[in-house]
């Protein structure tokens, strides 16, 4: 048992030390990884100018050694080691607080959620009018505007929207003020996911040690949603609250989960998804399935209600894009060279291909994942198809897995674990640095990256792990392994 003690908290040494690299990486200042909020208001940090190189090293190595301290603290786990709750849950208050109050790293997408806020709270429509208009004006904020996104009206849900334009209102006439206030509500939103976490899983002790090992001090989701003030951790907070709340059964259980879902929703469209698993954890009573039904209804069509027509048709406009992290890259420039990349045009055979693909593994992954917790049936089909659309799906990002990791931690453990960490890993390293072009940044750490390691290593890997999961599932190897002590 000595060997799975010195796993167990070694893992967790290497995760508080993935989340101080993090940390250290936001705290030197504007980057390549950290974008320049103009100063004036936290979030705190030193203006100590590191290079493109050096944050491409430290991001790096923060991203690899969270995963590996998740793994090794897992297989501890499961031979029998169980660390204190009371440290866990004090680790986690004190990562979330610390990565709240820095600026944000790896992406440059909460400053658009502020200049979207800041143009509802100017009293414009986000979903009609671009961040050029705001940049154009000379506004304090608009002048900051991401040039990628310049000309870009929102694509997110009317719930996100009205959440940035609260924010905007909170933050005033600063981009630094703005971004901390959604780096806040963002954060607040994390702790009520890992309380939520906690609450489904508190009947059994092993099951509360894997949730928070998952999700509340997973460097990965520490990292997209804490730190990168991602909008996802507000929608995950409500599906969780959406699976709490079903689990009471009856007519009033159903409607509430269906409104949460449907808030979720309004958020992000991709978590509808997960209401396939509500679902089915509903379905042998057709009062409570109708209302799931009403309850989801009634929260989309009033939230989508108060906003124009855009907000639909952007979100429809993203149908058929690809991100870089696209899984089909290899296989469509083969098939169709010249066609691959983020900003091809549109490809109705990856489209085809990605939609079969991800029905075929979410089905296989419904017969095939272990049972899931009795109090919890919702986990397992959501996990199913969550997983299925993530893996193939064109147009994909890290800080979209905060979907995936809350439901993978109500599971029981299994081979599973493996591929969805390194999935994450392979992900979020396409992104980084995240704040400046790779062609902006001399040296050959982000040259390796631009030829080599977004264009074939990362799809390559996307792919090689899909067909591990796809063989794990026809092998029926995802099933629980037994616990050794």
């Amino acid at each position: 048992m000595r060997h799975v003690r010195i796993a167990g908290f070694a893992g967790l040494g290497t995760i508080g030390g993935a989340v101080a690299v993090m940390a250290a990486i936001a705290l030197l200042g504007p980057s390549a990884a950290v974008p320049d909020l103009g100063g004036g208001a936290p979030p705190w940090s030193f203006h100590a100018a590191p290079g493109g190189g050096t944050v491409i090293v430290l991001g790096w190595l923060a991203v690899i050694m969270g995963a590996a301290g998740v793994g090794a603290a897992l297989y501890a786990l499961r031979r029998g080691w169980r660390p204190p709750i009371g440290v866990l849950l004090g680790g986690v208050v004190a990562a979330v607080a610390l990565l709240a109050v820095v600026p944000p790293a790896g992406s440059t997408d909460v400053l658009n959620y502020a200049i979207y806020g800041r143009i509802a709270a100017l009293g414009h429509d986000p979903y009609v009018t671009t961040p050029a208009w705001l940049h154009e004006i000379g506004d304090p904020v608009g002048r900051m505007a991401p040039l990628a996104w310049r000309d870009t009206p929102s694509v997110y849900g009317p719930l996100a929207t009205w959440a940035q334009f609260a924010c905007a209102r909170l933050g005033g006439a600063s981009m630094a003020g703005i971004v901390f206030t959604l780096k806040l509500a963002t954060a607040l939103a994390f702790l009520l996911s890992a309380l939520v976490l906690d609450r489904l899983a508190r009947a059994d002790r092993e099951r509360r040690i894997r949730v928070h090992l998952l999700w509340s001090l997973n460097p990965l989701m520490l990292w997209h949603v804490v730190l990168g003030g991602h909008v996802d951790g507000l929608g995950v907070a409500l599906l969780l609250a959406a699976l709490l709340a079903l689990r009471r059964g009856g007519v009033a259980a159903g409607l509430l989960a269906g409104a949460l879902l449907g808030a979720a929703a309004a958020v992000k469209a991709p978590f509808i998804l997960a209401g396939a698993g509500l679902a089915w954890a509903a379905r042998r009573s057709w009062a409570t399935l109708t209302a799931l039904v009403m309850g989801v209804s009634a929260a989309l069509v009033g939230a989508y209600a108060t906003q124009g027509p855009e907000a639909i048709d952007n979100l429809a406009g993203k149908l058929g894009a690809r991100s870089m992290a696209d899984p089909w890259r290899l296989v469509i420039g083969f098939l169709a060279p010249g066609t691959t990349g983020p900003g091809a045009p549109d490809s109705p055979l990856e489209g085809r291909l990605a939609l079969g693909a991800a029905l075929l593994i979410a089905l296989l992954l419904f017969w095939r994942l272990p049972e899931g917790p009795a109090d919890v049936a919702s986990a397992r089909p959501a996990l199913a198809l969550c997983l299925g659309w993530l893996l193939t799906s064109p147009v994909q990002h890290p800080w979209y897995d905060a979907m995936l990791f809350p439901l993978l931690a109500l599971m029981p453990a299994g081979r599973l674990d493996g591929p969805v960490l390194a999935r994450g890993v392979v992900t979020s390293l396409i992104y980084l640095p995240g704040a400046v072009g790779l062609s902006r940044i001399p040296g050959p750490q982000a040259q390796w990256i631009a030829e080599v390691y977004r264009p074939w290593a990362a799809p390559l890997a996307e792919d090689l792990l899909i067909v591990a999961v796809v063989a794990l599932g026809l092998a029926g190897a995802l099933r629980a392994r037994p616990l050794r002590r």
